[in-house]
Parts: structure tokens; C-alpha cells; sequence
């Protein structure tokens, strides 16, 4: 079982270093036009045989720069695109004390082909941040089980001083079911954070895991029997004004192209992330993971103005609203 381990670290550390990045010796400041993150260590975590997490860290310290994503291209224009038609359905919707929980049914389908995957959306606004995860539960094409869950969450602490610009990316490499994913990445940001400078970031960012695990538990259960491998990029991102406004660009061509709800964010970031094809999986990833999270708040801004006005009124109104520029 140790050499599967040892394979999936070696598999995720070379993903992450096959990004065309630069090294950075340190984390630094971030503000509203320094639109960088340092990913500094690839975990792999496990359960051994005696039901002990054991966890394998390797420091990479690669740095994303997202105002690079500005050069992408809209894919949505290409005419090479298969046209895919796309329903939703919204399996569960609480929305109270300053929490609000979603969980989707998609199913994309043409004339040849219809696959099904489900997401997950947790937002919460407390009193010293704001904290936001979206996952996608991929699955099988024939079955329709559970095959992997991929997640991208972000922390945002209102005092700037506590604001660390890093992030970590973690694979599970045990098959859990949704709560146990979430319980097993609280457990493992809480030994992250030990004697580190992500102890104050990743402190919040656990017990919000914990209490999100519990809410799947209780629920979500019919969607919490099946189990998965998982990936997840954990984070304090701002992603910068320029990349915001573009961002804002791109969701409101998707709305103004007729797609409704979180299905235009997962459209936009396709499009907003596609610079980061060429660089491996794991930069598209990490990229979708800061991209959707951001386009849920900015969509928030959109729908609550109006999309025609906010969209009229153009990105930077937008992302100044959503405290990005």
C-alpha cells in the first residue's frame, strides 16, 4: 500500500512543478493589483491500515501569477467547440445566518454523448472573513458513481494583516465519502498549520470543513453513500483587479449568451483558465479551483444589480463591488 502512496506523491509533486512558473524563496504581500500565490507544498494524505492519517509533504514553493490569465481566449467563439446542452437541477438550497449551501445536479448531453456530475457550493460570512468552497464530484461514465471530488476554497480575513497569500494542493488517496473528505481535510490543514506561518488562515479554514462535514452528514445524506478519491487547492487569494475585470468580462459574455446560474462560472473559468492547458493538469486545476470560487462572488454582484446594468456598467464596477478593485 506505501509504494501506491509514495507514486501519488511523486505523480501530484511532478504536476505541480510542471508548471511554468517561477520559484519564490517566500510568500509576499498581497494587494488588490498583486494578483500571485505561492503554492508551496504538495500533501498526500491517507488512512493506514490502522485507521491513523498519515501524510506525505513535499515543498515546492511554485508561484501562480493570474495576471496572466488576462491573454486567454474566449472559447465559446470557437467554432471547433461541440455545442453540449446542459441541465440543472438544484438538489438542495439553504440559505441562513450567514451561511448559504447548494448542491447541483448537472447533466451535459447532446447527440452522442451524456455524462452527469454533481457540485457543491458553501459560502459563510463571519465576523473576521469570509469563506468560500466549491467542489465537483466527477463520475463514472457508465456507472454514475463516485469517481473523485475536486475542490477549490478560499479564505478571506477582513484584517489584511492576517492575510496570507499561499495555498496548499492535497489529494486523498483513500476513497471517502463527501462528509469523511471533509472531515479528513480539516484534519489535515489542522497539521498543516502547526508552528506555521497558514496557522491562523488554515485554523478558520478547518473549522469550517468541520461544520460543512457535518451539515453533508445531515443534510445531504442520499448524496453522502458513495466514496472518492479527492484533490483540493486551499488558499488566501485575491486574484487582482486586472484578472477580476477579466474574469467579469467573460462571465457576463456567458450570460449574455443565454447560460443561467453556477453553470456560466464552471463555463467562464474554462474559458478565463484555458492559458493554463499547455502548463499540466494540475495548473488548470488550481486555476478553476481560485477562478470558481471568485466568480461565485462576482455573479452574486451581477444577479443582485441586474445583469444588464452591471454587465453595462462593465467589469471594474463589478469587482469593485465584490472588494477586488
Amino acid at each position: 500500500m506505501n509504494w501506491r502512496k509514495t507514486a501519488f506523491g511523486v505523480f501530484l509533486v511532478a504536476m505541480v512543478l510542471s508548471l511554468q512558473l517561477i520559484v519564490a524563496p517566500q510568500a509576499m504581500a498581497m494587494s488588490t493589483n498583486n494578483a500571485s500565490i505561492t503554492f508551496r507544498r504538495a500533501v498526500v494524505a491517507w488512512y493506514d491500515d490502522r485507521g491513523r492519517l498519515q501524510m506525505n509533504v513535499t515543498w515546492v514553493n511554485k508561484v501562480v501569477n493570474f495576471t496572466n490569465l488576462t491573454k486567454g481566449c474566449p472559447l465559446h467563439k470557437s467554432n471547433v467547440t461541440p455545442k453540449v446542452n446542459v441541465s440543472i437541477v438544484t438538489l438542495y438550497n439553504m440559505s441562513e445566518k450567514h451561511e448559504q449551501l447548494l448542491f447541483f445536479r448537472l447533466n451535459f448531453y447532446n447527440s452522442t454523448f451524456n455524462y452527469t456530475m454533481y457540485a457543491l457550493v458553501y459560502r459563510a460570512e463571519r465576523s473576521q472573513y469570509n469563506f468560500t468552497l466549491v467542489t465537483r464530484i466527477f463520475t463514472d461514465l457508465k456507472t454514475g458513481e463516485y469517481r473523485a471530488y475536486l475542490t477549490g476554497m478560499n479564505i478571506a480575513p477582513d484584517d489584511k494583516n492576517k492575510a496570507v497569500p499561499v495555498g496548499d494542493v492535497i489529494l486523498i488517496a483513500n476513497n471517502l465519502t463527501l462528509s469523511q473528505y471533509y472531515w479528513t481535510l480539516n484534519r489535515v490543514l489542522m497539521k498543516l498549520r502547526k508552528h506555521d506561518e497558514t496557522n491562523w488562515i488554515w485554523g478558520r479554514s478547518a473549522y469550517e470543513l468541520r461544520h460543512l462535514s457535518h451539515l453533508v452528514r445531515l443534510k445531504l445524506p442520499e448524496y453522502n453513500q458513495e466514496k472518492a478519491v479527492g484533490m483540493t487547492a486551499t488558499m488566501d487569494l485575491n486574484i487582482g483587479c486586472s484578472a477580476c475585470v477579466a474574469l467579469a468580462g467573460y462571465l457576463c459574455g456567458v450570460l449574455a449568451s443565454g447560460v443561467s446560474g453556477y453553470v456560466a462560472c464552471t463555463e467562464a473559468c474554462g474559458e478565463f483558465c484555458v492559458v493554463f492547458i499547455e502548463a499540466g493538469g494540475i495548473g488548470y486545476f488550481i486555476c478553476l479551483g481560485t477562478c470558481e470560487v471568485t466568480c461565485n462572488a462576482l455573479l452574486r454582484i451581477i444577479v443582485g444589480a441586474g445583469t444588464y446594468t452591471a454587465c453595462a456598467l462593465g467589469g471594474y464596477y463589478i469587482c469593485e463591488k465584490a472588494g477586488l478593485c
